[in-house]
């Protein structure tokens, strides 16, 4: 039988403590038969990590199988957690990953008696060099973080002439409408009157603004030859930062999180959000 590294070191101290699985499993809030799937080859959730360390008395990286924890190996850890996991769940685990790094860097404002998993919530911590964010709105867990090499907070936001010009873009009427269609659906090439169609956009005014979104390299435009002549079709450019941008707006326009937290260490005085 194949076990995780994760399984076998949370049997292993679990015997070592003379828990059986019941008692394991009380302790930190899950059934038997979590710590049963655990050790025949499941992995924990993220967040229980810190309660089975606590509980086992050994630190997250025993559970990991390292007996020494050296901080430049984190990186390999987290990359061997996270690779361990089924695929289905590898995304969902990782955005909780950033979000108890975004909790971290604000746990000393938050009161010990707060339920931070209930209820939609926003966190956010400013640094010098960039920031993490995490919310949860709606049942999505929205996270983002960026930082700078050898630069500082402000060159994240400098604005140029391009970004107005996406901004300005997206703001015209029936814009974001069509954009959100192109890339809410699996990628194909569609001409703009199909699109049009799809959208309940008039054929000239989507042809204007797809023209727009191609130029603005925001999708991708491709020339065809037709029976009746020269037609142009567009598709959705994998654009690493268009989708979080789009994701983030509709977050912000509905969001009434319940608790909002954050701390901005840019300046070094640790100032509360």
């Amino acid at each position: 039988m194949s076990y995780t590294i994760v399984g076998e070191q949370i049997q292993k101290y679990r015997k070592d403590k003379g828990l059986t699985q019941r008692e394991l499993g009380e302790a930190i809030g899950v059934s038997s038969s979590a710590v049963s799937q655990w050790e025949r080859g499941g992995t924990p959730d993220i967040s229980l990590l810190p309660a089975l360390s606590d509980t086992l008395g050994v630190t997250v990286d025993a559970l990991f199988g390292r007996t020494e924890a050296r901080r430049e190996d984190m990186e390999e850890t987290v990359a061997k957690y996270i690779a361990s996991l089924p695929e289905n769940k590898r995304l969902g685990q990782f955005a909780k990953l950033m979000r108890h790094t975004a909790l971290y860097g604000c746990s000393h404002r938050v009161p010990e008696a707060l339920d931070f998993n209930a209820g939609d919530s926003e966190i956010t911590s400013l640094e010098k060099d960039g920031f993490v964010t995490a919310i949860v709105s709606g049942g999505q867990l929205f996270t983002c973080t960026a930082c700078v090499q050898d630069g500082v907070f402000a060159d994240l936001l400098k604005p140029s002439e391009r970004t107005a010009q996406i901004f300005e873009l997206l703001a015209a009427p029936n814009a974001l409408t069509m954009l959100s269609k192109l890339y809410a659906e699996r990628p194909r090439y569609r001409t703009a009157g199909v699109l049009a169609k799809l959208t309940g956009v008039p054929q000239s005014e989507a042809e204007a603004i797809l023209g727009q979104f191609a130029e603005l390299h925001l999708i991708d435009e491709l020339e065809l030859e037709t029976e009746s002549g020269s037609a142009k079709a567009y598709t959705i450019h994998l654009n690493g930062t268009l989708i979080p941008l789009l994701v983030s707006a509709q977050i912000l326009a509905s969001m009434q999180t319940e608790i909002r937290i954050g701390l901005d260490n840019r300046y070094g005085d640790k100032e509360e959000l």
